[in-house]
Order: C-alpha cells, then sequence, then structure tokens
C-alpha cells in the first residue's frame, strides 16, 4: 500500500469530466474476498444504470466499466488486498487500488472524483520511518497510518553482513556449526572466529547500515522504528546518530515478514504519536471559536478562499447539491440529483489542495457534533 502523494490527490481533486466514476469498496486482507466480489458487482451495476440515466450509449457504456469487470474477473487480484478497494474511472484516468484505511460502501457518477476517504488518509504531519533489520537484509521504509513506501536504498545500504564482512563471513559461520561439542557449544577454528570477533563483525555491519540511513534520511525528525531481533535492535540504537529512534522495536526476525504486518506493528507502538495531531487541532478548535465555523456556505466560500487551516467532517454523511464558485451560488439537494456531488467532499478538495488538513470523525469525536463539518479558518 503506496503512500498517497500530494501531487497525484492534487491533480485528481482539480479533474473535472463529463462522468467521473468513484467506488469504494470494504475488503480483507486475504481469502477470496467473495462478499466484496458480489458489492463490486452490485455498485457496478448502480453505476451502470447512473451512466445511462445521464446520456451514455449503451455502446459508449463498456469503455467506462470494462475495466473493473475485468478486475471481477481476475482471481489472484481479489487474494492481496487490505481494508479498502478505491476505484476510479473516466476518459483517461483509471486507478484500482487497495488502501489500509477503512471506509463504508460507496460509489458516485458526477463530473468529478469523490476523494475524501483519500484527503483523510493523507497524513504529512503523522509520518515515520521503519526499518527492518537483521545480518540477512535490511529495508527502509517511510510510512503513515494508512500506508507505507519501500525507499530505494542500493546505494546506501549494504544488502547484508557479507557485503560488508565478506565473503568469509558463511564459510566461517558453516565452520562454527560444524564444529560442535557433545553439549553442543561451537568448536571456533583459528583467529578471529569466536564470539567476541562475531560480536565486532555484526557491530562493523550496523554502523554501516547506520550511515546509510543518515545519508537517506538524516535530516528529518520524524520517528524511526525498527524491526529486528533484541541484541540487533540494542547495538544498532547505541551506534546510530538518528536522534528519533522509537525507545521500542518491533521485535523479532522479518526477513521473510509481511509487510503490511509489520506496518500495523509500527503503527501500534506509535499510537500516541500517530494521534497527537489530530488532538492539537481539536484543541486548536477550541481555543481560538472566533475562527471556527460550521455553517455550511460560509465553510464552502472559506474552502474556496484558501481560509480553512483544518476541516473536521462527520463519518457518513453526504451533503449533495452544487457549488457555482464565481458567483458563489449554493445549491442543496435532500436526495442525490443527476451529476450532483458531495458538497463536503468540495470543501475538503479545496482545503486539501491549499495546505489545509482533513479529517474525518466520529459523529462523538467532531468539536461540535451537531454539525456535519466544523472547520478552523486561518482569518
Amino acid at each position: 500500500m503506496t503512500l498517497l502523494e500530494k501531487e497525484k490527490l492534487d491533480k485528481l481533486a482539480v479533474k473535472k469530466q463529463d462522468f467521473c466514476i468513484s467506488i469504494y469498496i470494504p475488503t480483507h486482507q486475504s481469502g477470496e474476498n467473495k462478499d466484496s466480489l458480489i458489492r463490486l458487482k452490485n455498485q457496478l451495476s448502480q453505476i451502470e444504470d447512473s451512466l445511462l440515466e445521464l446520456g451514455v450509449k449503451s455502446s459508449e457504456l463498456q469503455y467506462y466499466t470494462d475495466p473493473i469487470y475485468r478486475l471481477l474477473q481476475d482471481s489472484s487480484f481479489w487474494r492481496h488486498l487490505s481494508k479498502t478497494l478505491v476505484i476510479l474511472k473516466s476518459q483517461d484516468t483509471f486507478i484500482c487500488q487497495p488502501f489500509s484505511f477503512e471506509t463504508r460502501e460507496f460509489s458516485m457518477v458526477s463530473d468529478r472524483f469523490y476523494l475524501l476517504p483519500l484527503l483523510d488518509a493523507y497524513r504529512p504531519n503523522e509520518d515515520f520511518y521503519i526499518l527492518q533489520l537483521s545480518l540477512n537484509q535490511n529495508q527502509l521504509f517511510h510510512a503513515n497510518p494508512h500506508g507505507y513506501t519501500q525507499i530505494e536504498t542500493d546505494e546506501h545500504l549494504p544488502q547484508n553482513i557479507e557485503t560488508v564482512i565478506g565473503s568469509d563471513v558463511r564459510q566461517k559461520s558453516l565452520q562454527y556449526r560444524s564444529g560442535q561439542t557433545q553439549s553442543g557449544h561451537g568448536l571456533y577454528h583459528g583467529k578471529g572466529e569466536g564470539k567476541e570477533d562475531k560480536e565486532k563483525e555484526i557491530i562493523k555491519y550496523l554502523q554501516a547500515v547506520s550511515d546509510g540511513v543518515n545519508q537517506l534520511i538524516g535530516n528529518s525528525d520524524r520517528p524511526l522504528v525498527i524491526a529486528s531481533v533484541e541484541h540487533i535492535y540494542a547495538h544498532f540504537k547505541q551506534l546510530s546518530d538518528y536522534k528519533a529512534i522509537f525507545p521500542k522495536c518491533v521485535a523479532g526476525n522479518y526477513d521473510n515478514g509481511n509487510s503490511a504486518q509489520l506496518h500495523a506493528k509500527a503503527c501500534s507502538l506509535l499510537k500516541s504519536y500517530l494521534d497527537q495531531n489530530r488532538t492539537n487541532r481539536k484543541k486548536q478548535y477550541a481555543e481560538i471559536s472566533q475562527q471556527t465555523t460550521t455553517d455550511l456556505n460560509e465553510l464552502l466560500l472559506a474552502a474556496s478562499g484558501g481560509r480553512i487551516a483544518t476541516l473536521f467532517i462527520k463519518k457518513g454523511v453526504n451533503t449533495w447539491g452544487f457549488f457555482d464558485v464565481e458567483n458563489g451560488i449554493i445549491k442543496v439537494h435532500e436526495e442525490k440529483e443527476p451529476l450532483d456531488y458531495c458538497l463536503l467532499d468540495d470543501a475538503a478538495k479545496s482545503t486539501f489542495r491549499q495546505g489545509g488538513q482533513v479529517f474525518i470523525e466520529q459523529e462523538d469525536e467532531l468539536p461540535v457534533t451537531t454539525a456535519a463539518a466544523n472547520a478552523v479558518l486561518r482569518y
């Protein structure tokens, strides 16, 4: 699950075409996802009806729906997902990507994409790093609560201890294992093959890894979570100059581990850090009540003008209508009409594009629980 990139989200946020299809399907990380397949089939049927209602000819319908139908027939695809599948399709766009955030089943056809769950998942102030570290391999990830991306490290980090110490490391290991006493203790053959020398080799390797980590992320102040066995973690923490190594590691050997599982364990360790940004912004709402609003009209105008610093939106709520930005005309409909879009999503996109932060909240977690949206204004 790759990290969301602001540049790509910005492009999606401003895209307007005749027919933009947005689909969000809850999924499972393993298994055949049969229930998710059924959900997608049902949503696709509704989307076809909406497209026909909007004037798309039957002969043109396949252009929009065929790529999605092909997904339904790809059984291997459905065995390697996460918590949510996001599908976006328009005349020149087709995105199909799993994400680790949870969302409700949802679909929409309009002249723009529905991006609210993706904007909530973009967390630039909650990012961190994960270093999967062992004597056999290491991997460095850039992560946030909803995804991770492996960082290319070939030119900076040694692949394993042999890369640093030399090919005789493996031979020494074989000699050590083959020469054991009846009690199971290793026999050493020659100089440099005892426990003390082995530790020196490990330290030399970890110093090389530490130097590489500094080259890659040394200027960052984000937490670095180490995933390794305890004694490797202890050595690395003592050697490293990186200032924000997390004081606890994800203990164990993850050479053949599941990256998604490793990410989940790292997030669990960092829970208080990851919650801090949201908590601080809610405190700010309470402290500067003169610069806040829950009024939809004011909120939409403020969002379009780049005046919203933080936007909290109630989970599971859609407000249908349209907003004529140039003339300041806002129309709200009780039920979605053809080509209506969610005005809360529209406010979120404007906020996001102009540097604000968007959060989806449970009703009882909103600063003002009686409103669908709460905004902290810049001025």
